[in-house]
């Protein structure tokens, strides 16, 4: 993730229930795995479990994201990890929803060699 980025919501003082960015994280880095292994464009469709273990003030450095394909591919376990190792965000279940305009194999040709395996 980004670091230095401005306040995501007005005024910033507001408190939150979730940490948006560090979800968002989650689910950009899953969609990055998910083109590159299937071409397979997607948006969230749902979350089984979020547990929130920090937030976006609390990180030390650059927050990570690090995503746990299961069952295939069709769900994904992730946590959002900062530099000094803490884990800020547990993500279990969650699920896309594809998107029906197919993306062209030559914009995918980057993603392809960064793709890791669907299971360990």
């Amino acid at each position: 993730m980004a670091e230095g980025l401005p306040p995501n919501h007005h005024p910033a003082n507001l408190p939150l229930a979730t940490a948006p960015r560090l979800l968002e994280l989650c689910f950009q880095t899953a969609g990055i795995w998910e083109l590159g292994t299937s071409g397979r464009l997607a948006l969230p469709q749902h979350v089984a479990r979020e547990v929130l273990l920090g937030s976006e003030e609390t990180l030390s450095g650059r927050a990570y994201a690090v995503v746990t394909p299961r069952d295939g591919g069709a769900t994904f376990d992730a946590e959002v990890i900062d530099s000094a190792g803490c884990v800020h965000l547990r993500m279990e279940g969650y699920q896309t929803i594809a998107l029906p305009s197919p993306v062209d194999a030559e914009s995918l040709r980057p993603l392809q060699p960064a793709a890791l395996p669907a299971e360990r």
